[in-house]
């Protein structure tokens, strides 16, 4: 059995559904781990808080049971007890005893399917008792009658019973084939089989799925359905953030905690591409890709905390999670004809079989305001505040025309609500200057992680996407009605900050209010990427150098984590190419000069 977990998955994608003559047959595996096993079979001896149980024959007959461990073998699982065994004979009313044997006793143990199919049982297939030396004793063959006497009954009658975690699928398959009624289970989900694995055993759910009787067509959405579909996007990011913030909360690992929050960031990357795409005709349910996607990169994050033991065990919780989302994937397998729909019910549902009574009722609507959880959980994404900004200006220049009625004025102070106008654009470039130049400097001094040796790319790399999101504007429209630059998925001012991709971990007004903020939140996000994507991710080390830290980091910037190696890959739109070129450009120039082509962005006269 293979052990590492992408493996596994691999094999068990390709090996999910098999298609019979009335109906189609889907094979979920649900993971017993260890630790499970244990606890079941501590219950089973009666073991007390400290792990140990002793079972009595009689008054003369004993053995004591503790540190119970349980691994798995080529035959089956062993589970081992340190044993300390009393044999004696009552004679005129007491205990005669020759001594007592101790060391460790191993049973192995084969797992089979219940008859129902709702459990797992364990059948006893030998014992083994090993003193610490290695030697027999004179009391060897009375340990081991008592303990196929006390042990193994008990063992004979150990369970795993599955019965809620089978019922919690079948309502979950339910909600999500809501369009058929859920008339496409021919039957509740029953055990077929049962198989040790490094971790435990594996136990693989069976369900009988009815083909529909003809092939289902999906009208385009109407306006009702396109409005749907958009507020079932936000319970989707709704469900992610939730489960992130769950599962990120019990591990004290930076690096997965990075990696599940590049998950949600991704997740929400594509749900803001989404909602200002056109919906295909054959597309009727964009949510369900998303979905899917963002289950094929959360599933190996879960995997792994729950192989760690970081994850709660004993109720069924995680692995009830993980089969869920497993089911969902391979129903989705079988086709849309089979009529699988994303619903707010069935991500609850989902929801439940990890979270219990902590799931919330619903997931929407988001709050816009910082969640001290995904601050507290993801600490590179610092708070800045207005002092802090202010503070790295220093004196006020008085070279900048605009601003010499009030030399109090920092940069930020003059730029708000200002438009830019041809009649003054230098003086208003001068401003934007300066602001940059304050936050690349703040961060150059010590308010950056990037090491030191590669801080000469900050200033121009802050430049260059302020240039390359918005030409360094935070408003536009006129004087008289400035207006907060905003594209069309949601990204807000100098920084282009995606409002639906960063909220909960950056102030969504101030991000549209104070420019400032704007920049420095955008700072921030060029800062992680660099840091925790292309220089841990060793970018610099593929061809081009060290410049590829700065190309690698604003292509995440600019389309989330999946996308920080697509400057160089092949397979890549023409316009995410035009998009990485352009930035590169602004770099270069911005390098050189700290000026930008003013040309590539304003229709300044004689060019």
């Amino acid at each position: 059995m293979c052990r590492t977990f992408f493996t596994v998955f691999a094999v068990a994608l390709s090996c999910m559904f098999t298609t019979g003559a009335s109906a189609d047959q889907l094979d979920v595996p649900l993971d017993i781990r260890h630790a499970v096993l244990v606890a079941a079979l501590s219950d089973e001896l009666g073991m007390d808080a400290d792990g140990r149980s002793t079972l009595r024959q009689d008054g003369c007959n004993q053995t004591t049971l503790s540190d119970l461990q349980i691994e798995s073998r080529d035959e089956g699982l062993v589970a081992s007890f340190n044993a300390r065994t009393r044999v004696g004979t009552e004679t005129f009313g007491r205990c005669v005893s020759p001594g007592e044997w101790h060391g460790r006793l191993l049973v192995t143990l084969v797992p089979a399917v219940s008859e129902g199919g709702l459990a797992v049982v364990f059948q006893p297939e030998s014992t083994e008792l090993r003193r610490p030396d290695g030697s027999e004793s004179l009391f060897t063959r009375a340990a081991g009658f008592l303990a196929d006497t006390l042990v193994v009954p008990r063992l004979q009658r150990l369970r795993v019973d599955l019965r809620g975690p089978l019922d919690s699928l079948d309502r979950l398959l339910g909600d999500l084939t809501a369009r058929n009624g859920g008339e496409g289970l021919v039957s509740r989900a029953r055990l077929a089989d049962v198989t040790v694995t490094g971790s435990g055993v594996r136990a693989m759910l069976r369900l009988q799925v009815e083909p529909p009787s003809a092939p289902m067509t999906e009208p385009p959405l109407d306006d009702r359905e396109y409005a749907d579909w958009q507020r079932l996007e936000d319970e989707l990011d709704g469900f992610l953030t939730v489960i992130v913030l769950y599962l990120a909360g019990r591990v004290d690992d930076p690096a997965l905690q990075r990696d599940l929050l590049a998950v949600l960031l991704d997740s929400r990357h594509a749900i803001s591409e989404a909602l200002i795409t056109d919906v295909a005709d054959d597309e009727p349910d964009p949510v369900r890709h998303l979905f899917m996607d963002s289950w094929d990169r959360l599933r190996p994050h879960v995997q792994t905390m729950h192989e760690a033991d970081l994850l709660p065990n004993g109720d069924w919780r995680v692995a009830g999670f993980v089969a869920g989302g497993d089911a969902i994937r391979a129903l989705d397998a079988l086709g849309p004809e089979y009529g699988l729909e994303i619903t707010r019910d069935g991500l609850r549902r989902l929801a439940r079989l990890l979270l219990a009574d902590e799931a919330p009722d619903r997931f929407t609507p988001l709050p816009l305001d910082i969640d001290p959880g995904l601050r507290r959980l993801f600490p590179p994404l610092r708070e800045v505040t207005p002092d802090q900004v202010r503070a790295s200006f220093g004196f006020r220049p008085v070279l900048i025309r605009a601003a010499r009625a009030d030399d109090r004025l920092s940069p930020a102070e003059a730029l708000r609500g200002r438009v830019p106008q041809l009649s003054d654009l230098d003086d208003y470039l001068e401003l934007v200057s300066l602001l940059l130049a304050a936050e690349a400097q703040r961060r150059k001094g010590g308010g950056s992680r990037i090491p030191p040796v590669f801080r000469h790319m900050i200033d121009p790399m802050i430049r260059a996407t302020a240039w390359k999101e918005s030409c360094w504007r935070q408003y536009v429209g006129s004087p008289g009605n400035p207006r907060v630059i905003t594209s069309p998925a949601g990204a807000l001012g100098m920084m282009q900050i995606n409002a639906r991709v960063w909220r909960g971990l950056y102030d969504v007004d101030r991000l549209a209010d104070d420019v400032a903020y704007n920049l420095a939140a955008g700072a921030d996000i060029l800062d992680y990427y660099f840091v925790d994507y292309a220089l841990r991710r060793e970018e610099h080390l593929q061809p081009g150098g060290i410049n590829n830290l700065v190309r690698a980091t604003y292509a995440a910037y600019n389309g989330g984590p999946g996308h920080l190696n697509r400057y160089r890959r092949d397979q890549v739109s023409a316009s995410l190419r035009a998009i990485d070129r352009d930035f590169w450009h602004h770099y270069e120039v911005m390098r050189r000069d700290k000026w930008p082509d003013v040309a590539s962005c304003y229709a300044v006269p004689g060019n």
